[in-house]
């Protein structure tokens, strides 16, 4: 007897992986990474404050890198960027270049020093006036550094802003 040869139609197989690849790939939303994050261990609180908007939101991260303070400024939205971070005149690291507005958009924070946070707050506050502020500090930061960033919003009227805090019952 002939053996008659077995074939097997993968087509729709490949259609549902490819459907499923395309799926994913669009309903993914990406944070992009910084260069060096810093990590920051908050203080206690008796009220929530883990809820923030995930748009039109700046946050003022102040934490210790050894005996260093550091202070970074971020924005949720990524059209506001690049206009924000542009007078800092920031560089790539490697190549010492300036850095083109698409790869200032794609920034979610920049290090930035005491007198240079006026600058991105001031730029933050003409470039998008309804933009919220939320200050993240390290509990180990002192209150002076701290006031220093308030005093940093308020000049510029942002005069409203959250301190981000962790939940006395969850700690």
């Amino acid at each position: 007897m002939k053996r008659h040869g077995y074939r097997l139609d993968m087509t729709p197989m490949v259609d549902v992986g490819f459907l499923l690849l395309t799926f994913f790939m669009l309903t993914a939303k990406f944070k992009p990474q910084s260069d060096d994050p810093l990590a920051i261990s908050l203080p206690v609180a008796m009220a929530d404050t883990t809820k923030l908007p995930d748009a039109n939101i700046a946050i003022v991260s102040v934490g210790m890198r050894g005996a260093d303070t550091v202070i970074t400024f971020g924005l949720s939205n990524e059209k506001d960027r690049a206009p924000v971070f542009k007078p800092l005149n920031l560089t790539d690291p490697k190549t010492g270049r300036p850095l083109t507005d698409a790869e200032l958009a794609m920034k979610g924070d920049v290090r930035v020093s005491k007198a240079s946070l006026e600058t991105v707050i001031q730029q933050a506050r003409l470039q998008n006036p309804s933009m919220r502020y939320a200050i993240n500090a390290d509990s180990s930061v002192s209150y002076g550094t701290v006031d220093d960033v308030m005093h940093a919003l308020q000049k510029y009227g942002a005069t409203r802003f959250n301190l981000i805090t962790m939940n006395k019952e969850k700690s």
